[in-house]
Order: C-alpha cells, then structure tokens, then sequence
C-alpha cells in the first residue's frame, strides 16, 4: 500500500556539523536526507528536526537548515532516543492527535539516536515507521550495518531514501512526481 501524505511526516535525527565530519560515507548521507527534505516539502509534510547537544556537536548543517526552510525549528536534546526529550515527545503527540502515524526517519548515529529513537517509537504502539536506510549513518561502517539489523530485528522496515520517495509518489505525471524529478534525475 504505501506511504499516505496525510499520515505521513519526516523525522530528521541530529544531522549537526561537528559530529556529520565524522560520519562514514557523508556525502550520500547527505544527499538522501535532501531528498527527503525535497520530498517533505513538495508534499508539504511536517518534520521534525533534532540536534543532539548543539553546544558540543553544533548545529544543524548550514546547508539542510537552509533548505527546511520555515521547517526548521529543532528540538534540542541530550537524551539519545528522541522520546526521551519532552518537546520531541509533545510534537509526537501532535502528529498522532492529527493523524499522523507514519514517520520517515532518517539521520545519525545509525546505531544509536536513530536505533533507539525507531525502538522506542515501535514499541510505543500505533507508529507505521519507514527507516530511510542510505539517509542514516554512523562514525563507522559497522556500526551503520549494525544499527540497521538492529532495527530490523525490531520489525522496522529498512528502505533505500528512493523507494520511500516512489512510495509517496505512487505514480508518474503527478504534478508531485515533476516536482521531484530535477532531484531524482
């Protein structure tokens, strides 16, 4: 069946400058979770935007924050699972109260705030979760490997950022579908 843009947002864990320099395999890190940003946006998705300690590990990267737009408004947070931080936990709540229970989780460290932020979600219940797999990262690439099986032995799907996108899009010569296509191509 699919992603449905009505139920659907965009969570975007801790892509901060200091720690990103870091991160195995940066560059397409990055230029999935632009694609999902661009996704989020020509469906007008809500998204949630985190950042781990911005005082150690700095902000948000200039480019990303740039590209959200209004949409970029984080929730600062020193807990590892995003549950943990209050705030993060009251834009949860909202989504579901507006009956959003899909999320698109994309970020870093793989194996850590994104592991134990998917976790947490899908033990809470009612959350359909898409793990946009080439948009997460970790310092090393094993731990990436292992925080996807991870994740995977907790029943989370694990996608390419691109089948989450063709999911969303459904079918071709939508005005979405050419609005994404300069990205895509």
């Amino acid at each position: 069946m699919g992603l449905d843009a009505k139920k659907t947002a965009l969570v975007i864990i801790d892509m901060q400058e200091r720690l990103f320099a870091a991160i195995h395999g940066r560059e397409a890190v990055l230029k999935n979770v632009e694609l999902l940003v661009h996704l989020a946006r020509t469906f007008r998705l809500p998204v949630l935007v985190t950042e781990q300690y911005p005082k150690g590990l700095g902000r948000t990267l200039p480019s990303l924050a740039s590209l959200l737009g209004d949409a970029y408004r984080p929730i600062e947070k020193t807990t590892f699972s995003c549950l943990g931080n209050v705030r993060f936990r009251e834009a949860v709540a909202a989504l579901a109260a507006g009956g959003r229970r899909e999320v698109i989780v994309c970020g870093i460290e793989t194996h850590i705030c994104v592991y134990q932020t998917v976790r947490d979600l899908k033990r809470e219940g009612d959350w359909k979760i898409h793990l946009a797999a080439d948009a997460t990262g970790s310092r090393a690439e094993s731990n990436w490997r292992w925080g996807l099986d991870l994740m995977r032995d907790e029943g989370i799907p694990v996608k390419p950022a691109e089948t989450i996108l063709y999911e969303l899009l459904k079918r071709s010569g939508t005005p979405e579908f050419k609005a994404m296509l300069p990205h895509i191509k």
